[in-house]
């Protein structure tokens, strides 16, 4: 389901930029938080990347 290929993407994305993290994805009502115990700037550059994978969400979050 969706759940599983947004978690697919964002996997992707932010093992980018932090190879050994540890992503997952649960369902949310509201805005997308971002818990992780990372600096100030590494808690913005994965708000960045969340940020820009749902802008870009028409090229990847599609249903087979």
């Amino acid at each position: 389901g969706a759940k599983d290929i947004i978690l697919g993407e964002l996997t992707k994305r932010v093992h980018r930029i932090f190879p050994d993290a540890d992503v997952r994805v649960k369902p949310m009502m509201t805005l997308p938080a971002i818990n992780t115990d990372a600096s100030k700037h590494e808690k913005e550059q994965i708000s960045r990347t969340v940020q820009e994978m749902f802008e870009e969400a028409d090229m990847w979050l599609v249903s087979d």
